[in-house]
């Protein structure tokens, strides 16, 4: 296979950046790291801008290399203000690097584990903000298929962002549908757990039902002790609520979280039920309204939001396996 992955890209806006080498950054921090990459904030040398740069293994089959180029489309094709930006790209004979804008406030899943459940009001925020994210990803034939506290990072305003598209599937118009099983398991939605059925972009609507009752109820609905009784859960199970979950925010989360693909509501028609009958979608998408949190950040170089399981490591490049996309290797392959 031939070492260079990024120039066979095409259709792309932003051309790789030649210049650009692991030399031209220096480590700070690591933010997040998995079996198969890992993630660091990094200094660019010229300018001194601070970014998150994912560094991962090329891997060693087509299928494998076609997963990396649509991560890498999606970044560069799909802009909104509610998607991590990737500012630049660049390979070397063994790696590719993805440098991203640095998200300071750090992950959903930590303010989540900070304040166990959130009050409806920051809740219909930030389920907004990601509700604008999916119908951006979908409106451009994107399906996101791993929505979860993890992949949503905060930034200095307290801002919610989707990051990695790794299990996105590129170029699946509304109505298309595909069959690969993969994401995190509490998120999965019924259709696709069955293996020999194919789903659409409905299996982010579920997920999206899955993380706002993890927000307000404190956990996701359907877990099991073990894998087969969470499968079992998500396909048999019936929704059951804490006492404080108001009947408005209650509505919303079953009409996210029908079993059933053709009764589950729209991100569009979710917008008119009366939970968010106060909140102003249009002042929301411009980014004019004050996030429920706002993250104390005292430097450009602030990670006091991440995990020190990662922040204390060492911020040093190590050998990694070659990527396997199409196993459940690749359903954990990097945290940040």
């Amino acid at each position: 296979m031939e070492s260079s992955l990024l120039t066979k890209l095409e259709n792309t806006s932003l051309s790789a950046s030649a210049q650009l080498k692991p030399d031209s950054f220096g480590l700070l921090k690591v933010l997040g790291t998995g079996g198969y990459a890992k993630v660091f904030q990094a200094r660019k040398k010229d300018n001194n801008q601070i970014f998150a740069m994912k560094v991962v293994k090329k891997p060693d089959n087509k299928i494998d290399e076609n997963h990396i180029k649509d991560e890498i489309r999606i970044f560069e094709n799909v802009k909104s203000r509610f998607l991590c930006e990737m500012v630049h790209r660049f390979e070397t004979s063994k790696k590719v690097y993805m440098v991203l804008e640095f998200l300071p406030g750090g992950e959903l899943f930590s303010l989540l584990n900070r304040e166990e459940t959130l009050e409806e009001d920051a809740a219909r925020f930030y389920i907004a903000q990601i509700a604008l994210a999916l119908e951006h990803l979908h409106n451009n034939n994107v399906v996101y298929r791993d929505l979860k506290p993890a992949n949503v990072m905060l930034d200095r305003q307290g801002h919610a962002k989707l990051i990695d598209f790794g299990l996105s599937k590129f170029n699946l118009a509304k109505g298309e549908r595909t069959s690969t099983f993969c994401g995190t398991i509490d998120y999965m939605a019924p259709e696709m757990l069955k293996r020999n059925d194919s789903y659409g972009h409905s299996v982010d609507i579920w997920a999206l039902g899955i993380l706002m009752y993890d927000m307000v109820v404190g956990g996701p609905p359907f877990g099991g002790e073990t894998e087969k009784e969470t499968h079992a859960n998500i396909r048999k199970a019936p929704l059951k609520f804490s006492k404080k979950v108001s009947v408005e925010c209650k509505e919303v989360i079953r009409s996210l979280l029908w079993k059933k693909v053709e009764n589950r509501i729209s991100i569009d028609a979710m917008k008119s039920l009366d939970f968010f009958k106060l909140l102003d979608w249009e002042k929301l998408k411009a980014g004019e309204l004050e996030a429920p949190f706002k993250p104390e950040i005292s430097s450009d170089t602030d990670v006091s939001q991440f995990d020190t399981c990662f922040t204390d490591l060492p911020a040093e490049e190590s050998p990694c396996k070659a990527v396997r996309l199409g196993g459940k290797a690749w359903m954990a392959m990097w945290v940040y």
